[in-house]
């Protein structure tokens, strides 16, 4: 398992994050995204359109990316860049 955290330096929109999760499923590893915002934990699989649609992450969020599989390296940094440089 691999396993990062950092802060979020864009708003995403829902379209943002549907195209996201779309991005993760060309990998064969799980990679599931989760942060805190008000007291409460959010965990979403990021290859779920559903729970990345409803995902409320916005600019200055501090999230922990974990991938887990045969490509999990591959998934941890194809989705590190794609999460800290925004959609553009």
């Amino acid at each position: 398992m691999r396993t990062h955290e950092f802060t979020i330096h864009s708003d995403f929109h829902r379209d943002d994050l549907m195209s996201i999760s779309s991005q993760a499923s060309r990998f064969a590893s799980d990679i599931s995204l989760s942060f805190v915002e008000s007291e409460h934990e959010h965990r979403v699989d990021v290859k779920s359109l559903l729970g990345m649609a409803l995902l409320p992450i916005r600019h200055g969020s501090i999230v922990r990316l974990q991938t887990r599989g045969r490509d999990e390296l591959e998934a941890l940094e194809y989705m590190l860049d794609v999460l800290e440089k925004g959609i553009t």
